[in-house]
C-alpha cells in the first residue's frame, strides 16, 4: 500500500514544482505588435504591404483614410492631386511642410537608385510629357501610393509596365 501511495504521489509532486509556463521567470526579449494601431492593417496586407513595427505607423494611418479619395488638380477638401497627396502625407506623418507641384518637390530630393527604395522615398514620373508631372510615395515591396486621375488615391504595383514606362527618378527628402 505504502508503494501505491508512493508512486501516486510522485508525479503529483513532479507537476506541483515544475515553474509555471504561463509566467516566465525571464523577461521578454521580443516586443508583441499591436497591429490595432494602424488603421486599415488588412486593407494594407490585401495590398500586398506588410506592416511590422520597423514601419512609420503614422505614415499608414494617415494614408488609410485617404484611399479612394478622387483626383483633383490643385483640389482642396473634395480631392486631392499627385502633389497635394504627398504634401499631406509628408506633414501629418513626418512635420515636413512641402511646397510647390511634384517637380519642385523633386528639387528638394537627393536622387537615390531603384534598388534603394525604402518606405515613403518619393517617385517621379514624365507622364506624356518632358517635364516631372507626377509623383509617388514608395510603401515598400514594390507598391507605391499616388493619387491617379483616373483612380484617385490608390496602390499599384511599381513594377507595372505603365510606371516603368513613364518612370523619371526616385528621391528622398533628407527629414
Amino acid at each position: 500500500m505504502k508503494m501505491i501511495l508512493i508512486f501516486s504521489a510522485f508525479p503529483l509532486a513532479l507537476f506541483l514544482l515544475t515553474p509555471s509556463l504561463s509566467e516566465p521567470d525571464f523577461p521578454l526579449d521580443k516586443e508583441v505588435f499591436d497591429t490595432t494601431q494602424i488603421a486599415g492593417y488588412s486593407f494594407f496586407r490585401e495590398n500586398g504591404i506588410e506592416i511590422t513595427a520597423e514601419n512609420n505607423i503614422d505614415l499608414f494611418n494617415t494614408l488609410y483614410p485617404l484611399m479612394g479619395t478622387p483626383h483633383r488638380i490643385r483640389a482642396g477638401r473634395d480631392g486631392l492631386d499627385c502633389s497635394g497627396l504627398v504634401k499631406r502625407l509628408y506633414n501629418k506623418a513626418f512635420g515636413t511642410n512641402l511646397k510647390g507641384a511634384s517637380r519642385d518637390i523633386f528639387r528638394m530630393t537627393t536622387e537615390i537608385f531603384v534598388e534603394e527604395l525604402q518606405e515613403a522615398d518619393l517617385i517621379f514620373f514624365k507622364i506624356n510629357s518632358n517635364q516631372i508631372n507626377h509623383i509617388g510615395i514608395y510603401l515598400g515591396n514594390n507598391k507605391f501610393v499616388h493619387s491617379s486621375s483616373v483612380s484617385g488615391v490608390v496602390i499599384n504595383d511599381f513594377l507595372m509596365d505603365y510606371y516603368q514606362t513613364h518612370f523619371y527618378k526616385a528621391g528622398r527628402l533628407n527629414l
